[in-house]
């Protein structure tokens, strides 16, 4: 009977199980490294993970809408970005994900307020700070900040923001793991100096800004959308002083970097090229100018049309999506509850026989019976601890003809594919953190001597996490295989970045791979 049980459970939750085997989390990750630089292939990757999304990502859907509304963004699909944020932030508070919430509270109150100018849009600038008041996120914080100057720099009130932004300028520049909000100042003061028509602090903080180019915590497409907007900035300067060749200038400069203007600067792009063309007289090239903004405003009013068609779609598969969920849901509370009345009526037949049975067989057990089978089950635990012992060298052997392999993507696939056995078959190793170290130790010397000798502060856990990393594991594998949270993996990594002095923990994958 037990048996039957056993299996039934299995098979109820077998589906589940094999949901969960392909680590789809990867394609979150791959969708993160490309959506400011291509928003298609982002949304390739997202597109590969299947629905519903929480029994494949679980954790993690409110970045993967997130991301998607970034990659929305970058292909000026402003109805289906709106929607994306909407979910990224509905999911994120049911994870908790308090940062992400914040983030794209953010990006909508940042949207709303400029391209539709609506006030509405603080609500979600003060849910913005809720979130990350909750998430304990100083940077998010200093972006909540940082938006007020930005209100300003919208309603074109150019000194009030200069004055926000230079009352805490010094505090953006401290943040060194993300010089974005530096960038961001720096980018608002130079504009408004150009509004101002103070050409010696516009190029002043010009200097500063071309100075960030190289940084490597900050995006390319942020520095190259802020660069394009500076030279349509420009290009306006010298049209409102009738200087048309100078704005043409500017002007091509701009095309250069067309790719990463916004909607309303592409707008702009089209019009004072127009503008400038026609103060010099050539007008076929301004007439040809408007007739490229009239086709550009005819394609989003286009697309904008086609999106929201798509956007009703996408609810309505949600919709589909919840109510599905929501049957299933009912329908295995409804088998746990007859398993229940099942079980409970076993346990009393099992109880009630147990008592006759105890009775009747109660003067039949003698001592040497009992003796006998004593010493049957010590022969078996001895025969069961030499298997245990004959695994574990056949173990050490596989592993040592693993890594004497010279092809390093071969190496990490069969290791890989040796760990998903090992712990599935037994937790006897991954349990116990001393027999783990010294068993990696043995099989890699050269690489915990290099490590050790480097950094002599780092625990064994924090050099087995190394060795994984250096393999190409991600956190949740980690995690598994040491018998520990995925949060308690990542803290690990905060704290060997610490100790070997990095300057943030996304970087100590290369570090590892470059070095060991």
């Amino acid at each position: 009977m037990k048996f039957l049980f056993c299996v039934f459970l299995f098979l109820q939750f077998l589906p589940v199980f094999s949901q969960k085997e392909n680590n789809y989390g990867k394609y979150i990750d791959s969708a993160d490294v490309y959506v400011l630089v291509d928003g298609e292939k982002a949304l390739q990757f997202l597109d590969s993970i299947p629905t519903p999304l929480e029994n494949y990502i679980d954790g993690s859907v409110g970045k993967y809408y997130y991301l998607q509304g970034i990659a929305y963004y970058r292909l000026n699909e402003e109805a289906l970005m709106y929607q994306s944020y909407l979910l990224a932030i509905r999911n994120a508070k049911k994870e908790k994900d308090y940062s992400v919430a914040g983030d794209a509270s953010i990006e909508l109150f940042s949207d709303i307020y400029v391209i539709e100018n609506d006030s509405t849009a603080y609500k979600y600038l003060d849910d913005a700070q809720r979130y990350y008041t909750l998430a304990n996120d100083h940077n998010g914080l200093l972006q909540i900040k940082q938006m007020h100057a930005y209100v300003a720099f919208t309603h074109s009130d150019y000194k009030k923001c200069n004055e926000l932004i230079l009352k805490d300028l010094a505090e953006y520049k401290a943040v060194t793991d993300d010089a974005y909000y530096y960038l961001f100042a720096i980018y608002m003061l130079t504009s408004n100096y150009i509004h101002l028509n103070d050409l010696e602090n516009a190029n002043k903080y010009l200097d500063e800004f071309r100075s960030l180019k190289s940084n490597p915590t900050i995006e390319e497409y942020n520095y190259k959308n802020y660069k394009a907007e500076l030279n349509i900035c420009m290009a306006k300067l010298h049209l409102d002083l009738k200087q048309s060749d100078s704005a043409i200038f500017y002007l091509s400069n701009a095309r250069r970097l067309q790719d990463y203007l916004g909607l309303i600067a592409q707008g702009e792009f089209y019009s004072f090229n127009a503008e400038a063309y026609k103060a010099k007289g050539a007008y076929d090239k301004s007439l040809a100018y408007l007739d490229s903004l009239k086709l550009f405003q005819e394609k989003i009013f286009s697309d904008n049309m086609e999106a929201s068609l798509e956007l009703n779609d996408i609810l309505l598969k949600t919709e589909e999506t919840l109510s599905k969920e929501s049957e299933n849901t009912e329908r295995h509370q409804n088998w746990l509850k007859i398993l229940g009345v099942v079980l409970l009526f076993f346990l009393f037949v099992l109880i009630f026989g147990y008592k006759k049975l105890k009775i009747s067989i109660k003067h039949l057990l003698l001592k040497e019976k009992n003796f006998s089978q004593l010493e049957t089950k010590h022969e078996k635990l001895k025969v069961k601890n030499h298997e245990l012992e004959s695994y574990i060298e056949d173990v050490k052997n596989k592993l040592k003809a693993i890594t004497s392999k010279e092809d390093k993507s071969t190496q990490r696939s069969e290791i890989r594919d040796l760990y998903r056995t090992i712990n599935a078959e037994t937790t006897t190793i991954k349990n116990d953190d001393e027999k783990h170290f010294e068993m990696l130790q043995e099989l890699n010397e050269s690489f915990f001597d290099e490590i050790n000798e480097d950094y002599p502060q780092l625990g064994n856990t924090e050099t087995l996490v190394c060795y994984y990393l250096k393999l190409g594991f991600k956190n949740k594998e980690i995690a598994f295989f040491l018998d520990r949270s995925i949060r308690s993996v990542e803290s690990i990594r905060y704290r060997i970045s610490k100790k070997m002095s990095l300057e943030n923990s996304k970087i100590l994958v290369s570090v590892l791979n470059e070095n060991y």
